[in-house]
């Protein structure tokens, strides 16, 4: 019997699933296919990878389990809350033909991994290499033999390679129909951190808003104006999704704002790293040969154009990390649940007076202390040393200048110093330069 995933390739239907799909010529040539990143040939050496290995002789049996089970597995072994469950039901997936409003395809993450499912569908999954970046994978339980648990897709890049010719992840915000199909014509966009909350989620579920916000969550229409217009109806306030559909196929009955707010900030970070990651280890390759070009000594440092590229793509990391243009929230703040709240808190690295990154605010802003909680991601963390020492030096100079840089002027003056006390007291490996308080 084939497999779902076989027959949705055959259909001519690509892509990873957590993002809309586009069109686009796969002649177009990318860095990332060429040496040093060699991203389709090169063996990832992730978190799915390691799952495989691990339960290689449990292949079969895992892939038998009711869906459920399976993804509950699949979530426990990769460490994602369930508390971090939103739901998307516009047809913006290589799952298309299966979703709907009535049957919405489910996502989960967490700093490292994220999950993403539909009923009666495969599983995709992206993870991350610390050469190559996003990796996807898919795990179809109708797939048999010596297929891997989790089959890497080299078709995902369709959809997952960005605008910068990086492997990347995206979130959409579109104009659905009534049966979840965008509307022809109308466009969509990336969910950026400057999207304001009004024109985000378009397509998505959203529970757990109250007062004043407005969104695209939760609504259909027939053309854009039933969206936009000046009295077009506002997204339902919503505590559960019973109405919509049927619920207990998922874990949880809700997808609430405070991880679709966390979500399109992971997803920004995410992509900004990999970029990053990408562009560093590329000047780094090439700078041997410029080295000789410039008859220069084989212990000679990166310099030059190497720096330039270093030092662009960290003030483009400190822009992200530090919430940049951050969309305002409304005047009486937001407020979920408060399930991903406690269950977000669980890894929080408190420093002695304990305050962590990973505090809210929901006030004003998303966090308390405005440093994306991801400086303690494994994308971070295996960023080329090179690059990561420079992202960091200029971290502490802007944290602790008395008239701080552009990236730094939205942060005032004891928020700089929180956030360099909790750093200093909670990242390792810290740069030589780094200047720790007493």
């Amino acid at each position: 019997m084939p497999s779902f995933w076989s027959l949705l390739k055959a259909a001519g239907v690509f892509g990873f699933g957590l993002t809309v799909a586009v069109t686009g010529s796969a002649q177009d040539h990318d860095p990332f296919e060429d040496p040093p990143i060699n991203y389709s040939k090169s063996t990832a050496v992730d978190a799915a990878s390691r799952l495989n290995e691990t339960f290689r002789l449990k292949t079969d049996e895992i892939r038998s389990w009711p869906a459920r089970r399976r993804l509950r597995w699949l979530l426990e072994q990769l460490d994602i809350p369930v508390e971090s469950q939103l739901l998307v039901f516009s047809k913006t997936s290589i799952q298309r033909k299966i979703i709907s409003p009535e049957n919405p395809r489910v996502l989960f993450f967490s700093d490292e991994a994220y999950v993403g499912w539909v009923p009666g569908g495969a599983m995709e999954i992206a993870v991350f290499d610390s050469t190559l970046g996003p990796t996807f994978y898919i795990l179809d339980a109708q797939e048999s033999g010596p297929a891997p648990l989790l089959a890497r897709s080299g078709e995902c890049l369709l959809c997952h390679k960005r605008h910068e010719h990086t492997p990347g992840l995206r979130t959409r915000s579109v104009f659905p129909d009534a049966n979840g199909e965008p509307l022809s014509g109308s466009g969509s966009a990336n969910i950026e951190p400057s999207t304001p909350l009004a024109d985000r989620w378009g397509g998505w579920y959203v529970t757990g808003v109250e007062g004043t916000l407005r969104h695209r969550g939760n609504v259909t229409g027939k053309t854009t104006e039933e969206f936009d217009i000046p009295g077009a109806k506002m997204s339902p306030t919503l505590s559960t999704l019973q109405a919509f559909f049927d619920t207990h196929r998922y874990p949880l009955q809700t997808s609430d704002i405070v991880p679709m707010l966390m979500h399109d900030h992971q997803v920004h970070v995410h992509n900004v790293l990999a970029t990053a990651n990408q562009d560093a280890r590329l000047a780094l390759y090439r700078w041997p040969a410029m080295r000789a070009i410039l008859g220069l000594p084989v212990n000679t440092p990166p310099m030059g154009s190497c720096l330039v590229v270093f030092n662009s793509q960290a003030e483009k990391v400190l822009d992200a990390l530090l919430c940049r243009d951050e969309a305002p929230f409304p005047a009486e703040g937001i407020k979920g649940n408060g399930i991903f709240e406690s269950a977000y808190a669980r890894t929080r690295k408190p420093d002695p007076k304990n305050r962590s990154l990973r505090d809210f605010d929901l006030t004003t802003r998303l966090f308390q202390f405005r440093c994306s909680p991801l400086i303690y991601s494994q994308s971070f963390a295996t960023l080329p040393k090179e690059l990561r020492d420079i992202i960091l030096l200029k971290l502490s100079s802007g944290l602790q200048a008395a008239e701080p840089p552009a990236s730094f002027k939205h942060l005032p003056k004891e928020e700089r110093q929180a956030i360099f006390e909790i750093i200093s007291a909670t990242l390792p490996n810290l740069p030589i330069g780094w200047k720790k308080t007493e």
